[in-house]
């Protein structure tokens, strides 16, 4: 059950980009032409109690499989909200960022987060709060587009991410997740590329909780 808020000072909280949150579900055939594989992929390992982090339009809800027993939706931004009450009112909708989760410890069996961590505040917040709330023997499942690994793509995706930020929702091209994962609490089991290219590359990985 989630628990009052605990944010503090400087954390950020309810998110609010209603241009970006309005146009994303004419992007979502695009969107699921290049990653619907692997998301697929990566939510049919989703079992038990199982919390959606930055949960969007909900793309991530049919991919799951039959071995999900509870299902729990975050989303911090309010447009997107609301089309998430629209497809799935039958799930629990937690308006939270993901830096501050206000679950107890140890609440759920699988956290999935697929293209999320590109636009949170803090990653090493989101991560210490994923490892947080993961039950011992847990499982965090992450889809996420990265900092091109070659000098050349990493200096384009620099010299339009203040553009992009703008009009994405303030989504970070030049991040890079995987280090994030192995620089936590989390210990990560497995990471791989799945997509390439110059503006959005794109790895699976899986880790669980560590201390």
């Amino acid at each position: 059950m989630p628990t009052p808020d605990h944010r503090e000072p400087g954390m950020p909280g309810p998110v609010e980009h209603p241009w970006f949150s309005r146009m994303y579900p004419w992007t979502e055939r695009a969107l699921e032409r290049a990653v619907g594989t692997a998301r697929r992929a990566q939510n049919q390992q989703a079992s038990g109690r199982t919390l959606i982090i930055g949960a969007g339009t909900g793309l991530d809800v049919p991919a799951l499989g039959d071995g999900v027993t509870e299902l729990t939706l975050l989303e911090p931004d309010a447009t997107m909200r609301r089309t998430l009450a629209q497809r799935f009112p039958e799930f629990p909708l937690v308006t939270s960022p993901a830096e501050v989760m206000p679950f107890e410890t140890g609440s759920f069996d699988t956290v999935i987060s697929t293209l999320v961590l590109c636009s949170v505040m803090a990653v090493e917040h989101v991560l210490q709060e994923v490892n947080r709330v993961l039950a011992p023997g847990g499982q965090y499942l992450f889809l996420e587009h990265v900092a091109n690994s070659h000098r050349g793509g990493r200096w384009i995706q620099q010299g339009i991410e203040p553009v992009w930020r703008q009009f994405g929702g303030g989504c970070r091209l030049t991040r890079d997740i995987q280090t994030a994962v192995i620089r936590s609490p989390l210990v990560l089991t497995t990471c791989e590329s799945i997509r390439n290219g110059v503006l959005l590359p794109v790895i699976r990985g899986h880790a669980v909780p560590g201390a």
